[in-house]
Parts: C-alpha cells; structure tokens; sequence
C-alpha cells in the first residue's frame, strides 16, 4: 500500500512510544523450531541454520550510505595519544534518556571517551519535546564543546536549531539514530551511529519463516509513516521473505500510525485470512496488538516475530507464547560506535562509512539469557531467568 506522508504529530508520537520503551502468552505444548538446531527441509527445499550471531551491518542510511560495522574502526596508539593530548570536550543532547538502551549507550559512549581524554561537559534530556531539544542544543553549544552527539526528537527543528547554533562552528556533529532534515554527511555532520534496523527486519524474517516450517502465509503490521528506523526494519522483513523464501506469501500488509491501537490492524488480518500462519510487526508495542486480537479468536497457534525486546516480548519467547523471536539492538556497541566516529572525526581520519551500526541481534529462546545481556549491558531479570529454566 501507498505510505502516507508524515505529519509532525503523529511522527513526534510514535517516536516516543518507539524510543522510550527499548525495554502471559498461552505456551505451546510443541518444542519452538528455534530450538532445533539441524539444517531444516521442507519439500524438496533446504534452508541454512539461523545465524544467531551476523557479523555484517546490512542497513542503509537514508542517504543511501552502506553501514559499517563498529569493528571496521580501530585506533592506534598513536591516535589515542593525540586524542589525549587535545584536550577536547563532548556533549550529548539527547531527545529521552528515560530508557534503558539510551542509557547503555550514554554509558558505554563516556567511558570510552573517557578512556581518551575527552571530557563529556554536558548530558542533555528532551523528554520528547522539540522546543526543549532546541533550547538545550543552544545552551549546550554555549559551553564550546569539540564534538556534539545529537539524537533529533523532531528532525526538521533539530535541523533548524543545529543551522542556528552549530554549521559554521568548528564543533564536529555527530548524530545518533536519526539525522537532522537536510544534513549531509561528511559536509553537514561527521556520521552517524544507529541499530541495524534491516538486519534485524531480516531477522525477524527469518525466525519466522523457519518457526512456520519456510511455507505458508504471513502479514506485516508497518509503521506508515516515515521514520528511518522503522522503515527499514520493515524493508528488511519484506525484502528477505520475498527473495529467500519462495513458498512464504506476504498476503497482507496493514499500515498504522498509533503504536497503541494496532488491534483493529490485526483484527482486519485476522478476519480476512483466519488461518494466516505468522505476523511480524515493526517492533514489541504494536506486537501486543496482534497478539490480544489473535486471541480474541482463538489463535492462540498464531507465530509472530517483532523487533526490540521489552518485557512483553521477552517473556514470550521464554514461555513459547506467541512471539517466538525478535531483532534488538546492541546497545552497548552502538555507544561504542557513537565515540569512534566522533574520535574519526576529531583525527580528521578517514572513516569507513559515514553510517555506522552493529550487526542485528537475533533473539529466540536458545539465545534470550545471552542476547538480553548483548542487548542492555546487563544481566536478565530474575522472573526472566526464572522462566527458561
């Protein structure tokens, strides 16, 4: 379906329904396919074993700009001693720092800096208000920082704000998760550091398809509006089901706009194809969505598959309920990667790509202990571990 264009509003909700929440289904009495661990065969067909552990970055920027995983960055001691020996200042103006993946990733980002002499002089929270962002930008660029991390609330008044108070300046910009309206990379900013959203669309994908045996009919619950991250989530789903899985049809895809009221979305997929086998939505929110109105119906044996992995999700896939899997984010390395491209950029050193992202993390139960440790720098929750044992 055609995507509709996006409004201020409804791009600025969802944004904080997404990004805030970065963290009891029936349970099956069948053993989940990501259990298995043998090659699977359907038909005459042969399918690899799920990579739990890619080591690529797949997405691309909206620019059109490959990503780079962290590891294609590396320091000399050489470049650690002139970083020392500047003596530069950072800053971070974030749009939430309300949930737990933007705190892994302040975390890990200062400790490395730290680690190379740069002081962080300020940390700045939004709390999802584009006048507040535009208000902390200027005052933070008033304490002369070398370098600004900026995660844009709302693109185009981070653009606007950053024309005001940064172009022009000698501080190197460098975004996270999303860029400015109109900014350019290697001209307007240094780079920018985010998930591997189509990774993990992929493997959304790809946990799907194999937990419904690679054939059978799917639908997509997307986000309609435009949000990079989101959007290419959703391309990554899309993309891998259509040319990796010849006996998989996408029969549906239904477009929302309140992550909070999917049920109708899922009701209308449900009520046109009842036996439809598997759902993915674009992350855990609108997930719950198709879950309560799969059991409205009866379909307790619906598969789903979404990215992130909050509370809902997590339990889920310990439990066998519904969601069998998930793509998350690598919190702790995508803090890594935001201080290596500001240190690329303060070296004047030629960066790999101006795009960086960690690999996608896959999550099914066989991995969900270790993937929550990946994904927010920290032990699983006792009910969690609880629950797989």
């Amino acid at each position: 379906m055609k995507r509709k264009l996006a409004s201020v509003l409804l791009s600025t909700v969802v944004a904080a329904s997404l990004l805030a929440g970065c963290g009891g289904n029936e349970t099956s009495s069948e053993t989940s396919g990501s259990e298995k661990t043998a090659k699977e065969e359907t038909s005459d067909k042969t399918y690899p074993e799920l990579d739990l552990n890619p080591t690529e970055a797949l997405s691309v920027s909206t620019e059109g700009i490959q990503a780079a995983a962290p590891s294609a960055f590396t320091l000399t001691d050489e470049d650690i001693q002139k970083l020392k020996d500047g003596k530069y200042k950072a800053a971070f103006c974030y749009h939430t720092q309300s949930d737990t993946c933007n705190q892994t990733k302040l975390a890990n980002a200062k400790k490395m800096l730290e680690d190379w002499g740069i002081e962080t002089v300020s940390v700045t929270d939004a709390n999802f208000d584009a006048a507040t962002q535009t208000s902390q930008i200027e005052s933070t660029m008033a304490l002369k920082p070398d370098v600004l991390f900026v995660m844009p609330y709302d693109a185009d008044a981070c653009a606007s704000a950053l024309d005001a108070n940064v172009k022009g300046t000698d501080t190197k910009l460098v975004f996270m998760e999303n860029v400015a309206t109109g900014y350019k990379a290697g001209t307007d900013y240094a780079g920018c550091a985010s998930s591997d959203s189509y990774g993990n669309g992929k493997a959304c994908a790809d946990i799907l398809a194999k937990e419904i045996g690679y054939k059978g009919q799917v639908g997509m619950m997307f986000y309609d509006l435009v949000y990079p991250v989101t959007n290419e989530r959703d391309r990554g789903f899309r993309e891998t089901i259509e040319n990796s899985y010849p006996d998989i049809e996408i029969v549906m895809e239904s477009g929302f706009t309140d992550p909070n009221d999917t049920g109708t979305v899922a009701d209308a997929i449900l009520a046109k194809y009842p036996d439809i086998d598997g759902i993915y939505a674009s992350w855990d929110i609108p997930a719950e969505g198709a879950i309560a109105s799969a059991q409205s119906v009866g379909r307790d044996d619906l598969i789903i598959t979404c990215c992130d992995l909050g509370d809902t999700a997590a339990k889920s896939i310990a439990t066998d309920g519904m969601i069998r899997g998930s793509g998350a984010p690598r919190s702790p390395e995508q803090g890594q990667a935001e201080a290596l491209v500001a240190a690329y950029a303060l070296l004047g050193k030629e960066m790999p790509s101006t795009f960086v992202t960690p690999p996608a993390l896959p999550v099914v139960k066989s991995n969900l202990l270790d993937a929550y440790k990946t994904s927010y720098g920290i032990e699983a929750p006792d009910w969690l571990q609880d629950l797989t044992k």
